[in-house]
C-alpha cells in the first residue's frame, strides 16, 4: 500500500501541497493510516525529503520534537487539534521551525487563534483513500472552509434525489474524475454497499457539507453523526473551543446520545473531558459557566463525562462508541450543571 501510494498519489499531492525543497514533514499518527502512508511518508519519499515519524501522537512533546528535529510541516486530524490547542499556554509556544501544518478539520473557531499562538499557517484538505479531494490554500479563501476541488475532479453537494444543493444547504459530498465515473470500491464480502458507493458513477462519502455562493466547500457532519440538540444542528467545534480553552481541561470530545425528551432524531450533548491536573480537582461548575458565557443556549452540554483520556483510533480520531458505552447519568465521573455531579 505503501509503494502504491508513492508511485500514485504523490503527484497530484505534490501539485497541491505547498512543500518546498528542504522541509521536513513530521507526523505522529500510524503507518497503517493512509494520511502517514501518503500525506508524510510516500510525498516525502517521492521528493527526496528527510521526514520524521513517531510511534504515537503526543500532544505534550509536540513542539518540543519539531525543535529537536526541525520539522517545517506535520498533520493534524480531527481530535489531535483540540488536544493541542487545549496545553496550557506557554511562552515559547511561537518559537518553533513549524511553517504550516496540514490539517484535515481544523475548526472555524479557534482557526486564526491556533495560527497566531504557534506562529503559523494553517493549509486545509480533505480526502479519503477510496477517492475524493479538495483543498484551501493558504491565505485564500474563508476560514472554515476545506477549499475546492483539484483541477480534473468533480465535487459537489447534492440532497437525497442528488440534485446538487443551492449555496448554504446541507447535502451529501460526492465526487467523481471529470473525464469518468468514479473507480468502484469494493466492500469485503459486502456487495450492496459497493454498489451502492458509486451508484452513478458518483463516489459517495457518507459527510455532510454545504458550499457558499463563491463556491468554497465546508464540512459540517458525518452522515448519521450529526447532532441536533432542541431543533438546532450543533458544530461540536464550537463546543470544544469553549471547553478546551478552560484552565481545567487537558483534553475533550464533544458527542450526542439520545434526548431524554424522546423527540426522534434529537440528542442531548455530551463532553468528554480529561482534567488538566488532578481529576479530585475538577472544576464542573466553572466549565459549565465558561459554556454559558461562550456559547449559545442550544450548545451548552448537558453534561460533562470526566475520563482519564479520551479514547481514539491510531490516527487519533476520537472513538465515540467506548464513551457512549461507559455513559450514565447517575455514573460518578457524570457531571450535570443543575445539581453539580450526578
Amino acid at each position: 500500500m505503501v509503494f502504491q501510494n508513492a508511485r500514485y498519489g504523490s503527484p497530484v499531492l505534490r501539485a497541491i501541497m505547498p512543500l518546498e525543497a528542504g522541509d521536513r514533514p513530521y507526523t505522529g499518527l500510524s503507518l497503517t493510516h493512509g494520511n502517514a502512508q501518503m500525506i508524510t511518508l510516500a510525498t516525502s519519499l517521492s521528493m527526496g525529503l528527510r521526514c520524521v515519524i513517531s510511534r504515537r501522537f503526543t500532544k505534550s512533546r509536540l513542539w518540543d520534537i519539531t525543535r529537536q528535529y526541525g520539522n517545517t510541516v506535520f498533520n493534524l486530524l480531527g481530535g489531535m487539534t483540540a488536544a493541542i490547542y487545549a496545553e496550557p499556554e506557554r511562552d515559547n509556544d511561537g518559537d518553533n521551525p513549524v511553517r504550516f501544518v496540514m490539517s484535515a478539520g481544523m475548526p472555524a473557531t479557534i482557526w486564526e487563534k491556533f495560527e497566531r499562538r504557534f506562529n503559523l499557517d494553517v493549509f486545509e484538505f480533505y480526502g479519503a483513500v477510496e477517492g475524493g479531494l479538495a483543498y484551501k490554500p493558504i491565505g485564500v479563501g474563508p476560514v472554515g472552509s476545506f477549499g475546492k476541488a483539484p483541477k480534473g475532479l468533480d465535487l459537489k453537494v447534492v440532497d437525497e434525489d442528488g440534485k446538487e444543493c443551492p449555496p448554504g444547504v446541507l447535502g451529501e459530498l460526492i465526487s467523481r474524475p471529470v473525464k469518468g465515473p468514479a473507480p468502484e470500491v469494493e466492500y469485503f464480502k459486502n456487495a450492496d454497499a459497493s454498489e451502492k458507493k458509486t451508484e452513478g458513477g458518483w463516489l459517495r462519502s457518507g459527510d455532510i457539507g454545504h458550499a457558499d455562493a463563491d463556491g468554497w466547500l465546508f464540512f459540517d457532519y458525518r452522515k448519521g453523526g450529526g447532532i441536533r440538540h432542541n431543533g438546532d444542528f450543533v458544530n461540536p467545534g464550537f463546543v470544544e473551543q469553549a471547553i478546551a480553552e478552560h484552565p481545567a481541561v487537558g483534553d475533550v470530545f464533544v458527542y450526542g446520545i439520545p434526548a431524554a425528551s424522546g423527540a426522534p432524531g434529537e440528542k442531548d450533548i455530551v463532553a468528554a473531558v480529561v482534567a488538566a491536573t488532578m481529576a479530585a480537582e475538577f472544576d464542573a461548575p466553572s466549565v459549565f459557566a465558561a459554556c454559558r458565557r461562550e456559547l449559545e443556549a442550544n450548545f451548552v452540554p448537558g453534561y460533562l463525562q470526566l475520563v482519564a483520556e479520551i479514547p481514539k483510533t491510531a490516527s487519533e480520531k476520537p472513538q465515540e462508541r467506548f464513551l457512549l458505552e461507559s455513559f450514565a447519568v447517575d455514573a460518578a465521573n457524570v457531571y450535570r450543571e443543575e445539581r453539580g455531579r450526578s
